[in-house]
């Protein structure tokens, strides 16, 4: 009885205290705790005036919050941050300038990835594993571009079906295949490291010798690249051309998606009438 009226005591002292002494103590209970972080705290401080968020793949996608109240919302996220001791090797997906008067801090962030060991909110001294909740801020301002809805796995998908289906002219006499996703400009602003890599590896498991272009075409033999042709959220367009330098050879195939609760692709090596 004795424990039990001790933690009733306890609970309500608690309580009277965060009330009277309010966030304060919260917040730097939570940063004890390990919860938060006290590196972010200008932003609080209402000492930025902006925050400038820009695609790594897509100079065109760059939006800025000067809102307040949104510049609120990034504190929020960005001081829930947990600090790490080592900082992902994928590339970055964006860059974050966070301005205050002439002072630009810039961080890079790697979205999509959630490892709690690993930094993704990082700059050339500290990182910091940041949650999801990034990751949807930046797919809200995302919305107002026509997006193919689930575009991972359109694209990618689509892109090694024909991989695989052309895999006994590829996989022959040492060839050397390079797959160019970095150069459907188009499409670049939805392509983010974490999709990337995942499909570097099932490329792999697929063609070993096969690998992505990335500022290298000349290293290759076999060059497969994809081009957008037009998309909605529930219908997709692309041509994948498979160019063979070594037998001075071109090939195209085009990918046609339309999306009912899930997307149903077809491939055919014609351009569809109603693409014309």
């Amino acid at each position: 009885m004795k424990i039990r009226r001790f933690i009733i005591i306890a609970t309500v002292f608690i309580l009277v205290a965060t009330t009277l002494t309010g966030c304060n103590l919260i917040d730097k209970a939570s940063q004890k705790l390990g919860f938060k972080n006290s590196d972010f705290e200008y932003i609080k401080q209402n000492k930025v005036d902006k925050v400038v968020i820009q695609s790594t793949r897509d100079t065109g996608f760059r939006f800025i919050v000067s809102e307040k109240n949104n510049i609120k919302d990034i504190y929020d996220i960005l001081s829930s941050g947990k600090p790490a001791t080592t900082k992902t090797s994928l590339e970055a997906d964006y860059i974050f300038e966070i301005h205050s008067g002439s002072d630009v801090k810039k961080f890079s962030y790697v979205a999509g990835l959630h490892d709690n060991k690993q930094g993704n909110f990082y700059d050339e001294n500290k990182s910091y594993v940041i949650s999801k909740r990034l990751d949807n801020y930046i797919i809200q301002n995302l919305s107002f571009i026509r997006k193919p809805r689930e575009f991972e796995n359109i694209y990618y998908n689509s892109l090694l079906k024909v991989i695989e289906n052309n895999k006994s002219k590829l996989d022959v006499n040492g060839l050397k295949v390079g797959v160019d996703i970095l150069g459907d400009t188009e499409c670049t602003k939805y392509m983010i490291s974490v999709d990337i890599d995942d499909f570097k590896r099932r490329l792999k498991e697929i063609l070993p010798s096969a690998d992505i272009v990335n500022k290298n075409r000349e290293n290759f033999d076999v060059i497969v690249s994809i081009n957008n042709y037009g998309y909605k959220t529930k219908t997709y367009k692309s041509i994948v051309t498979i160019e063979n330098r070594k037998e001075n050879s071109q090939k195209k195939f085009y990918i046609t998606g339309t999306y009912d609760s899930n997307w149903t692709t077809s491939i055919e090596e014609k351009m569809p009438n109603d693409w014309r």
